[in-house]
């Protein structure tokens, strides 16, 4: 039920309880007359409009956002008028309806003792009101909040992978200058390679995810392109599990890694060595790893590059701390970067 249909169910229902409630009160003392279903439309019709035009009054004037004092001061004032209005609806007809019943006395006490008869429902519909309000406004606040976080959350993503492609591209150039002299022929063929995995961080760069499979092919175009600068001394072995290959992660992030691999273990290798790339889901998680020669004391005395750094933070901007990314000595002569993320499937 859409709101304001469900307000004014709320309105006329309410209202008709109470009003029927105070009929069956004067028919249990004072009999059944017909004027009892002419006073009860009264007080209903006129029940609705105030409390209508209370509704009117406070969302324009913003009742909600004023200071507790202020906001008590005018509902204090808007439901004394109120019950004031019943109060002069039903005096009179209790004098046309009840006169031969018995003599009213319109004393102080009964006057008082009437509007605090009324102002009991409409101090309860004030709460009620007043609780949907806080209620609805607590929620539009909490949307409002997540959007905005996943706005930041776009925001710093594009501002991290914009990040990641020039550094990227840096490393790589300066991959196919080495060869520019030694050897023109194997220079060209670098550049064709570099021409296709700018093609591919081209396509990917407006994706939060690619599948496993797509990110393997933009590895093995960039360990292709790095093959012709270091020869023999790079060879590398990819271990996937075939269940892994539908698997989501963020563009260019594997890719980070294994070129970390490349400048932190085998440019340092005198014979180079190998690198070995496997994935495999445990506990609906996936493990990505790579592995490459070298050595590490540890995390914090080893630079391992502003990709590494801009990884993990777009890692937890995607997963939050279900994710982690961490490089840690494997033996005396092996470093593994693992990274592991909530396994996420395409449809």
């Amino acid at each position: 039920m859409k709101r304001n249909q469900l307000y004014w169910t709320l309105q006329f229902g309410g209202w008709f309880t109470w009003a029927l409630n105070e009929a069956l009160l004067y028919t249990n003392q004072y009999g059944w007359k017909w004027a009892w279903l002419f006073s009860s439309l009264a007080n209903i019709t006129l029940a609705i409009f105030l409390t209508h035009q209370y509704r009117r009054i406070s969302k324009h004037f913003h009742w909600q956002d004023l200071s507790l004092f202020r906001m008590l001061q005018w509902n204090t004032f808007a439901l004394l008028f109120m019950a004031l209005c019943l109060v002069g609806l039903n005096i009179p007809l209790d004098y046309t309806f009840l006169q031969e019943s018995y003599d009213v006395s319109l004393s102080p006490f009964i006057v008082v003792q009437i509007l605090f008869n009324f102002m009991k429902p409409l101090a309860i519909w004030q709460l009620i009101y007043f609780f949907f309000q806080y209620s609805n406004k607590k929620m539009e606040m909490e949307r409002e909040q997540d959007r905005l976080e996943r706005t930041i959350q776009d925001t710093e993503g594009k501002v991290l992978r914009a990040q990641m492609n020039p550094h990227f591209v840096f490393n790589a150039l300066n991959s196919v200058r080495a060869l520019i002299t030694e050897d023109p022929q194997k220079a060209k063929k670098g550049i064709n390679q570099l021409s296709k995995l700018l093609r591919s961080s081209l396509l990917t760069e407006r994706q939060k995810t690619i599948t496993l499979s797509e990110e393997l092919d933009t590895v093995a175009d960039y360990l292709a392109l790095e093959k012709i600068r270091y020869e023999d001394r790079l060879t590398w072995k990819i271990d996937i599990n075939p269940a892994c290959a539908k698997a989501q992660i963020p563009p260019m992030m594997l890719q980070t890694l294994v070129e970390n691999a490349i400048k932190h273990g085998i440019s340092h290798a005198v014979k180079g060595g190998l690198i070995t790339i496997s994935a495999q889901i445990i506990d609906k998680h996936i493990q990505i790893s790579v592995i490459n020669p070298g050595q590490m004391k540890s995390e914090s005395t080893q630079s391992i590059g502003v990709g590494v750094e801009n990884s993990r933070s777009r890692l937890n901007l995607l997963f939050g701390e279900t994710a982690q990314l961490s490089i840690r000595p494997l033996d005396k002569n092996h470093v593994e970067a693992m990274m592991i993320l909530p396994y996420l499937e395409t449809k």
